[in-house]
């Protein structure tokens, strides 16, 4: 029994470097370097081992109990990043407060695809209705897809009609033409008066409008960052050690483009935020997690909605590993009020869940 305690105090001792590792990684965010991403992505685990440690030294030796406990309450500080409890968000008058509303919801492409069926048109209608149905001013849409040679989905059309009036693609050349490219688009029941876009590879991007909100002007940076495009539900579904390995090789493959590729998009988006003359919101699908580079680095410039006034774990993506949230709206605290924030976890129309922030303009005394 003293050999086998000794092995796993030793495990231990192992795994409490490890943790603070990681911790260092995500509270100071020192480099963008692949395999920084993979260790920082792995907060969670460290959290959840360091609670089994705890239980088991509880039971075979109470002193020792103490290390891990020390580790949870070291990892406790990215808690806000993880869950956050019942907040009551406020309720203004839009008129009175210049208040705003901005949607960031991923519609992967409504549902356009090869296989396309009757019910995704039912889906698609629904997911467009709802978006109208919500009145929001801004709606921040990546994976947006018009196709004028269908009725049903000429969805830009569709959109100005609900009010929409002004819009910006990050792609706007091939929309024109006809095309079903999925893209990241903004609409705004409010003028756009500037526009930037920077398009990469596929449907992913940065774009940023100017809105003048009655007597305001709003910066709304749009990102859809590099997708990893995980086949996680064919890994899961292998039944081979060979589909396993493969499945697994390529899931690393894609996941360390990933990080590798979002670097210089994050450097972009920075320079945007910083050269604005106007408040900033920064919406739309990052592809990462809270503990990642991308997070640690942008959450020092912008106030996440979710960790002022979001409720619960807040995920995004309903669809394999599910509990994930990667998609995000930032905000200039300096220069706005976030009055509320809602992740809404019950709308399935996509593959990601919509999420609302509600905001003005704070007035100089």
């Amino acid at each position: 029994m003293k050999g086998l305690k000794g092995f796993f105090w030793l495990l231990f001792k192992c795994f409490g470097a490890y943790s603070l590792l990681v911790y260092a990684l995500t509270y100071w965010v020192p480099t963008p370097h692949w395999a920084a991403g993979f260790l920082m992505m792995s907060l969670p685990v460290a959290i959840i081992v360091n609670l089994f440690f705890f239980v088991f030294w509880i039971f075979v030796d109470a002193k020792k109990s103490l290390a891990p406990l020390f580790l949870i309450c070291l990892g406790s500080v990215f808690l806000p990043r993880t869950y956050q409890f019942s907040k009551s968000g406020e309720e203004v008058d839009k008129k009175k407060a210049g208040e705003f509303k901005v949607i960031n919801y991923n519609v992967y492409g409504f549902w356009v695809t090869g296989r396309h069926t009757r019910e995704d048109d039912a889906k698609t209608d629904k997911m467009k209705d709802w978006l109208v149905e919500q009145d929001a001013d801004i709606l921040c849409m990546p994976e947006f897809t018009n196709e004028p040679s269908i009725s049903s989905f000429r969805n830009i059309q569709y959109f100005k009609k609900a009010g929409y009036k002004y819009y910006n693609t990050l792609r706007g050349a091939k929309i024109k033409d006809n095309s079903s490219l999925h893209t990241l688009v903004i609409f705004s029941k409010y003028p756009i008066v500037n526009h930037k876009e920077a398009a990469f590879e596929q449907q992913n991007g940065l774009m940023y409008v100017d809105v003048v909100v009655r007597k305001d002007t709003v910066r709304v940076i749009g990102v859809h960052l590099y997708s990893m495009s995980l086949k996680l539900k064919t890994l899961v579904s292998q039944k081979e050690i060979a589909g396993i390995k493969r499945e697994t090789k390529g899931t690393f493959n894609r996941m360390k483009n990933g990080f590798s590729a979002r670097f210089s998009e994050i450097e972009l988006m920075e320079t945007w935020i910083r050269e604005s003359p106007h408040p900033v919101i920064l919406c739309g699908d990052f592809n990462e997690t809270p503990y990642s580079y991308f997070y640690g680095r942008t959450r020092r410039l912008l106030k996440n909605a979710f960790e002022e006034k979001g409720e619960g774990f807040g995920f995004t993506y309903n669809k394999i590993p599910w509990f994930i949230r990667i998609d995000n709206q930032f905000y200039d605290d300096k220069k706005l009020t976030l009055y509320n924030f809602k992740t809404w976890k019950n709308i399935k129309y996509s593959d990601h869940n919509p999420s609302i922030g509600t905001y003005s303009v704070k007035r100089e005394r």
